[in-house]
């Protein structure tokens, strides 16, 4: 494709689909029509990167004034938070005890099995030996299945 039929693609790509064809000899009498200004000839730039600081007061009273205008905006979004009531505030404490009682439970036992292990390993070597070979064996089995059932 030229640069011409890209520029043109994109022209009608940009009109509104209402919008009559026009001939370019008709073009200004339809700029003077609307109460449209000529073309610029080049992209308007990008507000997104450009911010508006308003500095007021001085280099004493600026931080007071910033540090208000933080509390005001907090403020106001507290006021948009919806709360819970207090039948779900307390089965949501309810659900959050259960889960750190349970969770403290189930690592105490893992932690107990693990120290008993370690304590009957070191009495008697053998066994810690055969059972670092066991874990060792079920973890390349483990990884060598799961890198056959995956695929990207």
């Amino acid at each position: 494709m030229s640069a011409k039929n890209v520029q043109d693609e994109k022209q009608s790509r940009r009109r509104r689909r209402n919008e009559p064809e026009v001939d370019p000899e008709d073009e200004d009498e339809l700029v003077e029509e609307r109460g449209l200004t000529e073309r610029k000839g080049r992209a308007t730039p990008s507000r997104r990167g450009q911010t508006e600081v308003t500095k007021s007061g001085n280099f004493i009273t600026r931080p007071f004034h910033s540090f208000m205008t933080y509390l005001a905006n907090v403020r106001s979004e507290l006021q948009k938070v919806t709360w819970p009531t207090r039948e779900q505030t307390l089965d949501l404490t309810r659900i959050v005890l259960i889960t750190v009682i349970a969770s403290a439970m189930v690592l105490g036992v893992i932690s107990l099995i693990f120290s008993e292990l370690f304590r009957v390993g070191l009495d008697t070597p053998i066994i810690m030996v055969a059972l670092i070979v066991a874990v060792s064996l079920i973890a390349i089995y483990y990884i060598r299945s799961g890198s056959r059932r995956t695929t990207y």
